[in-house]
């Protein structure tokens, strides 16, 4: 006679992997009742433990062990969420443009901030005009840019950009830069070759081919598995779509920017910093000026996923949760929204059913201490990455820091 292991589990806001005597998967992402496929010989023996933890949680198997002379459904699993322990990743917290190892370097007012195949990392320095390059160790050198304020193509430090704002890198490492100033998105090859993928200069929001199109004032662009490239406007309130043709239109938002949810150009969207993209190909925008967070689907379906639009740092329910100027934002595999919140320096977490909590930081307390959760602080960060097993990375805007967050279980 055959018998079943299963159990409950509680708490679980993410992706979890259990196994049976080490050979037996089940994938689990609600709360609720399991049982794993592979049924055991009365008496045989049962062991279930863990083999993968949600992003940003950590789980505890109790009644894990046993023999199974009848069906077993006594086997419990417990989900809570992860503590953040905050560290400085590079930066002596110095204004400057110094390479070197970890925080012997500097950096000048870092915006964006993306991770690169290897697990390092790509970040543009804002007051610098410089994109750097920082290894999975922490070595940072300067990849492009010449630090003049122009539009210059060429290979890495003999290219510049006009103001060197948000960038995201794609599967082949190309990264995408928002040439804010020089209202263009520019291109870097994983050999520092840069080149202008749309706009031309000219100050506003027309669709059109490459250069034939223009942008008004891009801070941020994402890319999805197929290439397409989002690009957020700060100036022209929409978000522009660019397929890999090379063909701008535009998916979402209308000029003048303001405050709607709906589809296509009946929404509206304020002055925003950032724009993320999902595995399923949803956008969620740091939409700052409105002091919330917004999602769009790929058919340009605009909706608010958290905020009321009252200025604060108050957790809950996505509706009723406030943000002060949140400009970084970021989403893991698990579908959590990471949020840099600039007006109160705090690092906030969304699930996927709308619920925000605070990780890190200390709210409207400015500073660069390494701890974990409110014993750590922020200095106004604007920039946001998170790369496949959890760990964040925040461009600390005017702390001139690069800071690493991982997850470690709660005290």
């Amino acid at each position: 006679m055959n018998h079943s292991i299963g159990g409950t589990v509680t708490g679980l806001t993410g992706r979890l992997v259990l196994q049976n005597n080490a050979g037996d998967d089940l994938t689990l992402s609600a709360d609720g009742k399991f049982t794993f496929a592979t049924t055991l010989v009365e008496g045989s023996d049962y062991k279930v433990s863990i083999r993968t933890q949600p992003l940003w949680q950590f789980c505890t198997v109790t009644k894990d062990t046993g023999k199974a002379s009848a069906d077993v459904s006594d086997v419990a699993v417990a989900c809570s969420a992860a503590a953040a322990k905050v560290e400085r990743f590079a930066g002596d917290g110095t204004p400057g443009a110094a390479d070197g190892k970890g925080t012997t370097a500097s950096f000048f007012w870092p915006w964006g901030i993306a991770v690169t195949k290897d697990g390092g990392l790509l970040v543009s320095d804002w007051g610098n005009i410089i994109v750097r390059k920082i290894s999975p160790e922490g070595d940072v050198i300067t990849f492009a840019g010449d630090g003049g304020s122009s539009t210059v193509n060429g290979n890495g430090i003999h290219a510049s950009f006009e103001d060197l704002a948000s960038l995201t890198v794609d599967a082949n490492d190309t990264a995408f830069v928002a040439d804010a100033g020089g209202q263009r998105i520019r291109k870097i090859t994983p050999a520092a070759d840069v080149g202008t993928v749309a706009g031309n200069g000219t100050k506003a929001s027309t669709d059109g081919n490459g250069i034939g199109a223009t942008f008004n004032k891009p801070v941020s662009v994402a890319v999805d598995a197929a290439g397409n490239l989002y690009v957020l406007e700060y100036g022209g309130g929409v978000v522009r779509k660019i397929n890999p043709a090379g063909d701008v239109t535009t998916l979402a938002g209308s000029s003048p920017p303001g405050f709607a949810d709906g589809t296509g150009a009946a929404a509206k969207f304020g002055s925003g910093y950032n724009i993320a993209i999902d595995a399923s190909g949803n956008l969620y925008v740091a939409d700052s000026s409105n002091h919330r967070i917004r999602k769009i689907t790929p058919t340009g379906v605009v909706t608010t996923l958290a905020g009321t639009g009252t200025p604060g740092a108050t957790d809950g329910p996505g509706n009723s949760a406030t943000f002060s100027d949140p400009r970084g934002v970021a989403v893991d595999a698990d579908g959590n929204v990471y949020v840099a919140d600039f007006g109160t320096s705090l690092l906030r977490k969304i699930t996927p059913a709308g619920v925000v909590s605070t990780i890190a930081g200390q709210k409207g307390v400015r500073g660069g201490q390494d701890g974990i959760g409110a014993a750590a602080t922020f200095n106004q960060p604007q920039g946001l990455t998170v790369n496949a097993a959890g760990t964040l990375y925040v461009a600390d805007t005017y702390g001139n820091l690069i800071r690493k967050v991982t997850p470690v279980p709660a005290p």
